[in-house]
This record gives C-alpha cells, sequence and structure tokens, in this order.
C-alpha cells in the first residue's frame, strides 16, 4: 500500500489533511500500534482511533484506514507526513500484518 492508494483533501473543520484509502480496508488498530511505536511515539491508542506523534504533528488512523494530518496547512507536508505511515504499512511487518481482508 502506497499514497497513490489514498485520496487527500483538506479537513473542513480543522487545520489538518485527511487521507482516505481508494478502497475498502479494516486496520487492526492494536497491531498498528505494535509495529507504528518501533519507530513514533503512540500518543493515544483504542478500538476506535490510533494516535501517533510525528515531528511535532498528531496524525491519527482509523479503523477505516482513514489518515487524519493534524496542525498542518500545507498540503505537500501533511502528505510527506502520511507517506511515513503509509511507507511504513508496506514493510515487513507492516500493513500485511494488521490490515484486514
Amino acid at each position: 500500500m502506497e499514497l497513490g492508494d489514498f485520496v487527500g483533501k483538506p479537513c473542513k473543520s480543522r487545520v489538518a489533511f485527511e487521507f482516505r484509502p481508494k478502497r475498502e480496508v479494516k486496520i487492526d488498530l492494536a497491531a498498528a500500534g505494535e509495529a507504528l511505536r518501533k519507530e513514533f511515539s503512540i500518543e493515544l491508542e483504542s478500538k476506535l482511533l490510533l494516535i501517533v506523534g510525528i515531528e511535532s504533528h498528531r496524525v491519527s488512523i482509523f479503523p477505516s484506514g482513514k489518515i487524519l494530518v493534524r496542525g498542518e496547512r500545507e498540503e505537500a507536508k501533511a502528505r510527506k507526513l502520511a507517506e511515513k505511515i503509509v511507507k511504513y504499512f508496506g514493510q515487513k511487518g507492516g500493513a500485511k500484518s494488521f490490515i484486514k481482508s
């Protein structure tokens, strides 16, 4: 999975960018948190939401695969932060281990 598999747009309700998968996916947030914890700071972990700290930003990951990059007004910067998460999905022990069919 790569960021090209997502549609990105500014969030209407806050300073943030939202990236949604083009196809339906289901993320196992517990497994995602375990894998992402190796490289990033996990700020919140629940069945409904995973919040990851990256470069002074908060990135929320939802079971639907939606990624919300908060606190960034520039799309290019938000895209780079989202890519860090999505690239990790494609690594060994990454997405395939926490994307449910």
